[in-house]
């Protein structure tokens, strides 16, 4: 049997910061509220102070209550699959789509990466893969024992040896950070501070100052040299580089991969997701290439054998 474990990063700490914030504000607007209540200003603006701060903390619990809602655990063996209390019979099983964007409701239905699997008593359910750390395992299960009628197996691992790519020659896909929005964000920032530092004269001496503005730079750097991912390949890899984290690399064969997805996600730059047969997959966000590089890269991949979901780059 395999049981879904939730993922610690995308699901507790996202709603313990939601729940937090939301706490955290509604409180602040009562508090505003009953004080300017002790000061005479009874005016119906101020009603709405109160009211809004009730509605915030009640948008607190609401979110936390969604996003159990949204990522039941999730148990299924050869005769059976459960979400929570729901059970289903392997047999019920009519339709599965392993990938694509699934609604996930909130205050409104976005979407997200996930699974949808249709019942013959045409009932639905969904699961989304970044709510659970191993939804790649339920996902690989299902292409299996479902679709394929076959018997489930541990996957083999995928990982490719650095070795392998010595010698290849590969044709890269990259931007160029220097004159990229997030390349400009990064060392913008930190260039000016430096001139703000060093122009008036005399350094600082202060420990506290220094110690500050060092981990203040540490991340961010690391933050947005992690929004400038590029690619190489050549007909047998797909290799994943980065413009600043040069000792990070992803390599995947060609023959592994099941699709790869051209992405957004609220105000990330365009990513690319690589998807791999086994349905383990990671997320590239790619924030130097433009639209013309996607497009040039989407043709090499479709050339190379590779299927490209494009959710976000223009096509004329």
């Amino acid at each position: 049997m395999i049981t879904t474990k939730r993922n610690f990063l995308k699901f507790y700490l996202s709603i313990s910061f939601a729940f937090l914030f939301f706490n955290a504000l509604g409180t602040f607007m009562i508090y505003t509220y009953f004080d300017l209540i002790n000061k005479g200003k009874s005016e119906i603006k101020t009603l709405f102070m109160l009211l809004f701060g009730i509605a915030v903390i009640l948008m607190a619990f609401y979110t936390v209550w969604q996003y159990f809602r949204n990522s039941p655990t999730i148990k299924i063996d050869n005769h059976k699959i459960t979400f929570n209390k729901n059970e289903y019979l392997i047999s019920d099983i009519k339709k599965v789509y392993l990938t694509g964007k699934m609604p996930f409701k909130y205050l409104i239905t976005f979407p997200m990466e996930g699974t949808r699997i249709k019942f013959k008593d045409n009932s639905v359910k969904y699961f989304f893969n970044d709510m659970y750390q191993n939804s790649w395992e339920i996902k690989y299960f299902l292409q299996k024992v479902v679709i394929e009628k076959g018997e489930f197996s541990k996957p083999e691992n995928n990982k490719i040896e650095p070795k392998l790519i010595r010698f290849i020659k590969s044709e890269d896909f990259k931007g160029n950070q220097w004159t990229s929005l997030r390349g400009i964000s990064l060392w913008g920032l930190i260039f000016f501070f430096l001139f703000m530092v060093f122009s008036k004269g005399k350094v600082s001496t202060n420990i506290n100052f220094w110690i500050g503005f060092l981990v203040f730079s540490f991340f961010w750097f690391y933050f947005n040299s992690w929004l400038m991912h590029y690619f190489s390949l050549d007909k047998d890899f797909l290799i994943i580089k980065n413009h600043n984290l040069i000792w990070k690399q992803d390599i995947y064969k060609i023959s592994n991969i099941k699709e790869v997805t051209f992405e957004t996600q609220g105000k990330m730059p365009n990513c690319l997701r690589v998807i791999e047969k086994n349905f383990k997959e990671k997320l590239y966000p790619a924030g130097t290439l433009s639209d013309e590089k996607w497009i040039e890269f989407k043709l090499k991949l479709e050339k190379n054998g590779v299927k490209v979901r494009n959710e976000c780059i223009y096509e004329e």
